[in-house]
């Protein structure tokens, strides 16, 4: 045994915890949430409420054939998507343990705040993909 301050002695022949296959990937889509958010969500706003208006983006009204039809294509649909769902899956998390370090600790309370948030993650993506589909597939 080897001294270690304030760790655990860690022996090589203990039985080892069994794998985590799914949260790495929920950390993958909280991560990538969080990219999303703190990244392309802002330039994202910028682009449709502010540029336009202040004249730093060209748009003519004239012009809105050309314009619905750069957005109705596949890649900008699916940027939506990502952003969308990425956003929503990003934000849940992080109040779920807002709401677990408010007070929330109790295994049913928890349990209620997975079901409620996670369900609002997936409806949100979900009603995104049907808006990204939707006069694309049918």
């Amino acid at each position: 045994m080897a001294w270690s301050p304030g760790r655990d002695t860690v022996h090589a022949d203990a039985a080892a915890a069994p794998e985590v296959l799914t949260e790495p990937l929920f950390w993958g889509l909280f991560s990538l949430g969080g990219f999303i958010t703190a990244f392309l969500f802002p330039i994202t706003l910028f682009l449709l409420l502010f540029a336009a208006p202040f004249g730093l983006w060209p748009s003519d009204p004239a012009n809105y054939h050309a314009f619905s039809f750069a957005w109705s294509a596949p890649l900008v649909r699916l940027f939506f998507l990502v952003l969308i769902g990425g956003s929503l899956f990003h934000g849940t998390h992080r109040l779920k343990f807002m709401l677990v370090d408010a007070g929330m600790r109790s295994p049913g309370a928890q349990a209620f705040l997975d079901i409620i948030l996670n369900g609002i993650a997936i409806l949100g993506t979900l009603g995104a993909l049907f808006y990204a589909l939707s006069g694309w597939l049918f």
